[in-house]
């Protein structure tokens, strides 16, 4: 059975901003409500290890906000490693496509052989 909201009650929360003078909390209609901040984006590594020029790259090695800087000389050496780098939400999804042929990340993967 669903309860009746009391319509005084519901008064007593709406002020008029003309005649407010400033005791208690008000709601004010149309006000936006505040958004949690967005939690950093967390991505894993889905390709071979690679270790090269003192850069250490582990399969399953998870970066917390977005494509780490480090790698940057890997990012230009290997083009294609970026797309390793997959939302963790989405690993499941992920390592599906990387073992079917004809798909971007085992493309990717393909492209990292004897590395």
């Amino acid at each position: 059975m669903a309860s009746k909201k009391n319509s005084k009650d519901e008064e007593q929360k709406r002020v008029d901003p003309e005649t407010f003078t400033g005791d208690g909390p008000v709601l004010i209609e149309g006000e936006a409500k505040a958004e949690a901040p967005a939690a950093p984006e967390q991505l894993i590594y889905i390709g071979p290890p690679i270790r090269k020029n003192g850069i250490g790259l582990r399969t399953n090695q998870v970066f917390i906000g977005g494509h780490p800087a480090f790698l940057k000389m890997l990012y230009t050496e290997y083009p294609h490693i970026k797309s390793l780098f997959v939302p963790v939400d989405r690993l499941q999804e992920s390592l599906k496509q990387i073992k079917q042929t004809g798909t971007a990340l085992n493309a990717a993967l393909l492209s990292l052989k004897g590395v």
